[in-house]
């Protein structure tokens, strides 16, 4: 009965452990020298490589609202991790506790590995979801920056004006 529990907890921090992966997002268009596109764990303005930290100081010279939403989601995304981390090493000493009690006599041992293990997987599922809103709030920052790039390039377009011989097309650029 131990080792059956014993596997299907190891079974739920390993799937734990591979669920929670990298969101990125992609920018389909603009000028890439000025905007910042994620790429693995680095993101891109122009050839500069910024790892997340780098990006926070920039966004916070460059755009607030940006700055902001970026900041909070770091944030999130590091509490993320750490409570992922915090999950696995209860994990661990909840497993070598309960692998490792008596089979008679001492149930003290036996119930705190189990109560190891249940914190420490509760610990994990609760850090999938905070990772998982941290890389949408980044994602949220930097699509709020490129925005921010794209509308400040002056767009061409057309439109229908009076004049003094009519009606007539114009091309505004």
């Amino acid at each position: 009965m131990k080792k059956i529990l014993f596997l299907m907890m190891m079974l739920v921090v390993a799937t734990a452990a591979t669920e929670a992966q990298e969101i990125g997002t992609t920018v389909s268009s603009g000028n890439n020298a000025t905007l910042l596109q994620p790429a693995g764990s680095y993101i891109y303005y122009g050839d500069q490589a910024l790892n997340l930290k780098q990006c926070v100081d920039f966004l916070s010279t460059r755009h607030q609202p940006a700055y902001e939403k970026f900041q909070s989601g770091y944030k999130c995304y590091q509490a993320g991790w750490g409570l992922f981390g915090a999950g696995l090493g209860v994990d661990l000493i909840g497993s070598m506790i309960f692998a490792f009690a008596p089979e008679e006599g001492n149930d003290a041992m036996f119930y705190s590995g189990i109560a190891c293990l249940g914190v420490g997987v509760a610990a994990l599922l609760a850090s999938l979801p905070t990772i998982f809103v941290g890389y949408a709030r980044l994602n949220d920052g930097l699509n709020m920056f490129n925005m921010s790039q794209n509308a400040a390039k002056p767009q061409a377009y057309w439109t229908i004006q009076g004049s003094q011989n009519g009606l007539g097309l114009a091309l505004h650029f």
